[in-house]
């Protein structure tokens, strides 16, 4: 890929050697992302650039640009510069001094280690949260899991990942710890653009729906570690999902080794 990122509707044009025939328009690539809604503009750059790198479509190496950045968004510099300082936090870039902000690499190794990393933060708040999350929401969950396991209706992947997202957010916020809930929180972006680029390849959100009422049987008869254990699991097998879609081998296993 062109290390150039290319604005929405640029065109290029073959030089005319001779008064005829006329130099023939080329359409222009499709560009990475499309223009940014003015409303939640740092969250909207923030998820269009870390798909981009999770896919490749940004790679190792390259340095970004705020100004030329904001430009491709249709945004100010502002909201393109936040997001690439929280791009920092979670280690996919990082920013030198009087150069720029250059892209790290993230490859199956990194990939492991952000879910090593979350498989421990999640175990803990589930374990935490044992015995604080309302039975009543526990039992809404597990409903609407299982009712998305018998039918799939047009809007299945969608549902599917929406219940993801507010059943680990459920977990938590009940985990009792502000400071390791925002740990987990500071993750959430970049775990969305992986799913968004993962989908339900491997089966990858059957599986977790799977998941998910395993974690939430030990959670409703209030055992902790077994709760916290079935948590550890689901994200190792996400992990596992994860590897094979976004760095596969040949014989279609991952890169990454799960230890």
């Amino acid at each position: 890929m062109n290390s150039e990122l290319r604005r929405p509707g640029a065109t290029f044009t073959t030089a005319a050697t001779s008064p005829t025939p006329a130099a023939v328009p080329v359409p222009a690539p499709a560009p990475l992302w499309q223009s940014v809604p003015q409303r939640a503009l740092r969250q909207n750059v923030l998820r269009s650039l870390l798909t981009a790198i999770v896919k490749g479509q940004l790679a190792e190496g390259q340095w970004l640009n705020a100004q030329k950045l904001a430009e491709e968004f249709g945004v100010s510099a502002t909201p393109v510069r936040e997001a690439l300082v929280e791009l920092t936090t979670i280690g996919v870039v990082e920013m030198q001094h009087n150069r720029g902000t250059i892209i790290r690499r993230f490859g199956p190794t990194e990939l492991l280690e952000v879910y090593q990393l979350r498989a421990v933060l999640e175990a803990e708040a589930t374990r935490c949260a044992c015995g604080q999350i309302p039975i009543a929401d526990l039992q809404r969950f597990r409903h609407e899991m299982m009712l998305l396991l018998k039918k799939r209706p047009s809007d299945w992947s969608e549902r599917a990942w929406e219940l993801d997202r507010e059943f680990h957010a459920l977990i938590a916020n009940h985990c009792g710890s502000r400071r390791l809930a925002e740990e987990i929180s500071r993750y959430r972006t970049l775990m969305q653009s992986i799913r968004e680029a993962v989908g339900n390849q491997y089966h990858a959100q059957d599986n977790a729906l799977k998941e998910h009422l395993a974690v939430i049987r030990p959670l409703l008869k209030k055992q902790a570690e077994r709760a916290a254990q079935a948590m550890r699991q689901h994200i190792l097998s996400t992990a596992e999902s994860a590897g094979k879609a976004l760095f596969p081998e040949p014989d279609g296993k991952s890169k990454a080794a799960l230890k």
